[in-house]
């Protein structure tokens, strides 16, 4: 058999690695009825999902299945959210779930994931864009509905921690009709008013009643406020878009109120703390300069002033006793040079024209020995000269004699031509050129002459 065998392990591993890199199914909306609900000690929920043709596992894992308000039961209408893969010791395809919700709010939830990926990708929530909160705000701007409990959990909130800022609200409908157009102008208002800080806040509600806080309009305008917004949109558990854009989230109206400002209490106590900080710092300072003070008095140039003068008075009057004792002896200095310079001036005379007289035999002496070495020199030059002459080749030339020269090579011998060999014969007085014609060799080797 040709084909390659597969193990049952490698098998189902190839098809879930196959499906595990398939990012169409890596994150897939599924609707359908929950049946065989089984919620694990653990936290971990397995059930089956399922329509009129088919079935599939799931698993939903405990951090996942805490974030679901409602424990699902068998029967239930769902649309999930996760990942598609293959448990490898049943071998059989599994949904890994990461989201649930029930089927009425699908279409909004599907909505709501949409235009979240979409601001996403747009930078709207990117953490960079988020402002700081002041300290100390002086004034604070709310937005919300007038008359609700958000409001007097906001309003009391600030008066117990805060009461130093000006409270400014501005009404806005929180939801239903009107409410998102409200909101945006109400912003607008409140940024004209330029308070350190803007509370946008509403009490809880289903994710219709909080709808308006997940519109695009509201986001956008939102992230374009140039002043900071701390939301606290419904409770702990809810979280909407408007949540996202801001520049800090609060789980509750009462924790945005919290978080815009610091509590007097602790402020009046850490001034307390400096306050006594800086006290005792300060007496530290004035007690060391009190003793300084202290000690000042009781130096004797303050008791005594005039007894600094008196130093400093003798000081001067030794000083010019000094410098009188220094003018005597610069007096008596300067007669020694006086007299100094006068011997200089007539032993240097006297010593100039004895060394004048040397300085002429010298060189007297010098021009003889250079006379006698010249002539010398110039004899000795005369012999070489006539000896050089002697032994010169052009002396012997001029005798009669001739140099044989072939290609510019020196010929001594016979042995070194040929007949019809031309030759270069130098005298005296020239150059000839010949051939030669005859070759005779004399006897032992000599030429005769």
């Amino acid at each position: 058999m040709s084909q390659s065998i597969w193990t049952v392990t490698a098998l189902v591993r190839f098809i879930k690695k196959y499906l595990e890199a398939e990012s169409s199914i890596q994150s897939v909306a599924v609707q359908g009825e929950i049946s065989n609900f089984t919620a694990h000690r653990s936290g971990h929920w397995y059930f089956t999902l399922k329509d009129n043709s088919s079935r599939c596992s799931c698993v939903m894992f405990a951090q996942a299945a805490s974030k679901v308000s409602v424990m699902p039961k068998d029967g239930d209408q769902v649309i999930v959210v996760g990942s598609v893969s293959v448990f490898e010791a049943g071998g059989q395809m599994q949904l890994y779930i990461s989201k649930m919700i029930p089927q009425g709010l699908g279409a909004l939830y599907a909505k709501l994931e949409v235009l979240k990926k979409k601001l996403t990708e747009l930078g709207i929530f990117d953490e960079s864009r988020k402002k700081p909160i002041p300290m100390f705000p002086e004034s604070i701007a709310v937005i919300t509905s007038r008359n609700t409990a958000a409001f007097q959990d906001v309003t009391s909130t600030l008066k117990r921690r805060w009461p130093m800022a000006k409270l400014i609200h501005f009404h806005s409908a929180v939801q239903g009709e009107g409410s998102l157009d409200q909101l945006i102008n109400a912003l607008k208002e409140a940024q004209l008013s330029h308070p350190d800080v803007i509370l946008m806040v509403r009490g809880g509600g289903s994710i219709e009643d909080l709808w308006t806080f997940n519109e695009e309009a509201l986001v956008l305008a939102m992230a374009q406020c140039k002043i900071p917004i701390i939301t606290g949109v419904g409770h702990q558990s809810d979280v909407t878009l408007a949540d996202f854009v801001a520049d800090l989230r609060a789980p509750t109206p009462t924790g945005a109120a919290e978080m815009a400002t610091p509590d007097q209490l602790d402020v009046v106590n850490q001034l307390t703390m400096v306050s006594r900080l800086f006290t005792g710092k300060i007496n530290k300072i004035i007690n060391e300069r009190k003793n300084r003070l202290n000690q000042l008095k009781s130096h004797r140039y303050l008791l005594d002033p005039f007894r600094l003068t008196n130093e400093y008075q003798l000081s001067l009057t030794y000083m010019t006793q000094q410098l009188d004792k220094q003018q005597l002896r610069v007096i008596r200095i300067r007669n020694q040079v006086i007299e100094l310079r006068s011997l200089l001036v007539g032993h240097s005379k006297d010593s100039v024209y004895h060394h004048h007289s040397e300085l002429s035999q010298l060189f007297t002496q010098l021009k003889h020995h250079l006379t006698y070495h010249f002539k010398s020199n110039d004899d000795k030059i005369k012999l070489r000269r006539q000896l050089l002459e002697s032994l010169s080749p052009m002396a012997i030339l001029n005798r009669g004699y001739a140099i044989t020269y072939h290609d510019a090579k020196l010929v001594t011998s016979i042995r070194q031509l040929s007949v019809g060999q031309p030759l270069t014969v130098r005298y005296a007085d020239g150059i000839a050129e010949t051939t030669i014609t005859q070759i005779k060799e004399s006897d032992h080797g000599k030429t005769n002459l």
